[in-house]
């Protein structure tokens, strides 16, 4: 059993350690991070901005830890933009835990987090137009391909496209 929780400073040495094990993996997928990141330091500084824009209302920032405590994955919603009712959901789940519904999981339950927490009317996520299983999991929870991002971002340094999608909030919630 996986669950969502929000991500805290004394989750600074199991952070590095996922963000470490599954480094090469991730940057086969998204923007690779700065070499400082991945130190004690770094990881420091990356949860303290975190919990500083949670405390801004501009990001909500999650783990997926299983039943002993390990973190298996990361979701958040971001670019929460109070005035728009919108944000972007975004979430890197590691190697070894994929394949196993963790994603759908935590981007169902940031979608409830996004309706009854924040009350947001939408959410927007990109994925790559070669990354088939993130597809999968944004039309599962409701997301709808909205657009085409050509150039969205390198990965690898290959220049890749995205898709973008988003998901009415407002429109799942009549229909359920």
């Amino acid at each position: 059993m996986v669950t969502l929780q929000l991500l805290e400073i004394e989750d600074a040495k199991g952070l590095l350690e996922f963000e470490l094990t599954n480094k090469e993996w991730f940057e086969s997928f998204i923007e690779a991070r700065e070499e400082d990141f991945f130190s004690e330091k770094g990881i420091n500084e990356h949860i303290a901005f975190c919990l500083s824009e949670y405390k801004n209302g501009k990001i909500y920032p999650m783990l997926l830890k299983d039943e002993q405590g390990v973190i298996c994955g990361r979701a958040n919603l971001y670019n929460i933009n109070q005035e728009k009712e919108s944000a972007y959901i975004g979430y890197r789940i590691g190697e070894e835990f994929t394949g196993k519904g963790i994603a759908t999981y935590a981007t169902k339950a940031l979608i409830e987090i996004a309706k009854e927490r924040l009350t947001l009317g939408s959410l927007l996520a990109t994925a790559s137009t070669d990354n088939l299983a993130s597809q999968r999991v944004l039309t599962k929870n409701g997301f709808k391909q909205a657009g085409f991002r050509p150039e969205f971002t390198i990965v690898d340094g290959e220049i890749i496209d995205c898709y973008e999608y988003r998901c009415v909030i407002k429109q799942l919630s009549a229909v359920v």
